[in-house]
């Protein structure tokens, strides 16, 4: 049996607010929104389910609700006869016919709703979140266009994932790190979805990543960055600008987005205060001479902005010339997951410097200086030791190459001695 009521979508809704049906599938609650049929507040009678009388032609609208029980009744009674089960695009299928008056033209496709989400998320997402987002409705779009498919919540199950695990792998490219970003980011959207009751299929949590490595923290150590400082780009401001800003980043720990939208007014006294774009914690981050003297060399911009940053992709590629010519050249490996291999690349230093690479770079030299963890993710805003940890491991490299130089200096006395 499928009981059904209706309620108002918005119950203090100064004008009209659209009515929704409340279908209870085996005890299990489904909404089905029914944008056609509107009704003010004060002309519904919650109790009695029905239009009052102050609501034009209401015997008709009342007829039409009871109209839309029976139907979605009978369509129940006659799939289970069939040993189907009900869900819920079915039951806004029927909903559509009979409210519209006419064939539905059939659920919005799991795409649609995909762009729908994406765009709701930009009220309370970063700019940078939804660009992942975007970059995971353009895989699935491919995915499903090679594989001929028309995705639906139903078919997202834990073989569609495996599937598209194995595309992003043997056909975009992609290492076990990236892959498993994208399937992050599809249990997200298929959770919320799931939330919103637009779909009653919960294989998502099934999804299973990739063994994967964390990515190695490729930082500069201070002899690194002292060659960065002094290297003349006389006659070149374009990289001359692009080396302040990666510095003042180093100096701050600060990441790019904040840097690029710092304004002269957050700076007070010695401190910078802001709130940070991508996770929205209040820092108070202290200047040393170097980030202030950086200041003092762009104050008094016309664009209100305290520093000349340009775009991302453009100091990134700009960061590996002024990185080339620093010198930065030594042999840097990384290494990443393919399917079940791993594979480890060996590049020159400067071909890895980006400009998160900055903020790794102050995080590490704090640590090595002898800065205490709790303090460092004061200023950084780093929100727990998880992350911190990953530092911790490459510090511990520069305590095993000074304890062996101290190993050295001490036997050589005993050696001569002997």
């Amino acid at each position: 049996m499928l009981r059904t009521k209706f309620y108002l979508t918005d119950g203090k809704a100064t004008g009209e607010t659209a009515l929704y049906a409340a279908c209870y599938l085996e005890g299990v609650r489904k909404k089905v929104y029914l944008p056609t049929l509107l009704v003010r507040p004060d002309q519904w009678d919650a109790k009695g389910q029905k239009y009052r009388r102050n609501f034009d032609n209401y015997p008709e609208a009342n007829k039409l609700l009871k109209l839309l029980a029976d139907e979605l009744e009978k369509s129940h009674v006659e799939r289970t006869a069939r040993g189907k089960t009900t869900n819920v695009d079915d039951l806004r299928a029927i909903a559509a016919r009979v409210t519209a008056g006419a064939p539905p033209a059939g659920p919005a496709g799991l795409l649609e709703e995909m762009g729908n989400w994406i765009e709701a998320s930009k009220r309370d997402k970063s700019a940078a979140t939804i660009k992942c987002y975007v970059t995971l409705q353009r895989h699935l779009t491919a995915y499903a266009k090679v594989r001929r498919l028309q995705p639906t919540f139903a078919s997202l199950d834990s073989a569609f994932c495996e599937g598209f695990k194995s595309y992003l792998l043997r056909t975009v490219g992609l290492g076990n790190a990236s892959i498993n970003n994208q399937v992050k980011n599809l249990k997200v959207f298929l959770a919320a979805t799931f939330e919103q009751e637009l779909h009653e299929f919960a294989h998502f949590k099934r999804f299973r990543k990739l063994e994967a490595v964390a990515p190695e923290l490729v930082y500069l150590t201070r002899d690194e960055k002292e060659q960065l400082y002094l290297l003349n780009l006389t006659g070149r401001p374009y990289l001359e600008q692009t080396r302040d800003i990666f510095l003042f980043e180093c100096e701050t720990g600060l990441r790019f987005s904040d840097v690029r939208a710092l304004r002269p007014e957050q700076i007070v006294g010695g401190y910078i205060l802001l709130t940070t774009i991508k996770t929205a914690d209040l820092l108070r981050v202290p200047l040393s001479p170097l980030a202030q003297s950086i200041l003092a060399r762009y104050a008094g911009r016309r664009d209100g902005k305290a520093l000349p940053v340009i775009s991302n992709q453009k100091t990134n590629a700009y960061l590996k010339v002024v990185a080339e010519l620093a010198g930065l050249d030594t042999p840097t490996t990384t290494t990443q997951h393919k399917g079940s291999q791993r594979v480890a690349t060996t590049r020159p230093k400067w071909e890895l410097v980006c400009t998160h690479t900055a903020r790794r770079t102050f995080v590490t030299l704090a640590l090595e200086g002898g800065m205490r963890p709790e303090v460092v993710m004061r200023i950084t805003g780093h929100k727990d030791y998880k992350t911190l940890h990953r530092y911790l491991k490459i510090t511990d490299a520069v305590v095993q190459g000074e304890f062996e130089q101290y190993v050295e200096r001490q036997a050589a006395p005993l050696m001569r001695a002997g």
